[in-house]
Formats: structure tokens, sequence, C-alpha cells
């Protein structure tokens, strides 16, 4: 909430709700040695998760896989591609 109101954002008080919401939300499932980091994938806008360990920084876990969702992009990528010259 804090990024998008330096980038300028407005936020609706609905929206704040959500956001803190979540934030608790994360908080209740983040471990003793382990946070978890949100972000959303710029290609196929797509939330990912991330399972860090706290004390190394360390990726434990992605769900689902940035690897994935950049062969998912690249895929519809093609499509677009495909459909454009068909048109």
């Amino acid at each position: 909430m804090q990024l998008a109101e330096l980038r300028g954002a407005k936020i609706s008080a609905g929206d704040e709700q959500k956001i803190k919401m979540l934030d608790k939300a994360i908080k209740a499932m983040e471990g003793p040695k382990t946070s978890l980091h949100l972000s959303v994938h710029k290609e196929t806008n797509t939330i990912m998760i991330k399972v860090m360990d706290k004390d190394t920084g360390e990726l434990i876990r992605e769900v689902p896989p940035e690897k994935t969702l950049d062969v998912a992009a690249k895929l519809m990528e093609i499509a677009g591609i495909l459909v454009d010259h068909r048109v």
C-alpha cells in the first residue's frame, strides 16, 4: 500500500481494507523460519507466491514457478503472432 502511494496511485477505502486483510492473512501463514512474498508476473498478470527462508533469504518454494509463467507468456505471444498473421 505504501508503494502504491509513493507511485501516486489512488487507493479506495475498499481496496485499502482488502490490502490490510491480505497483509494480516500473510502474517498468519508465515512460520517462525519462513516468510511469504507476493508478486504479479508482468506478462501473464498471475499472482506468484514465494516462500523464503528468513535466516538465509533462500527461496524454498515458488507457486506457480516463474519459469512456467515465462513459458506461458511466450506461448501467448506466439499465439498472438499467429493470429495477427492470419487476419
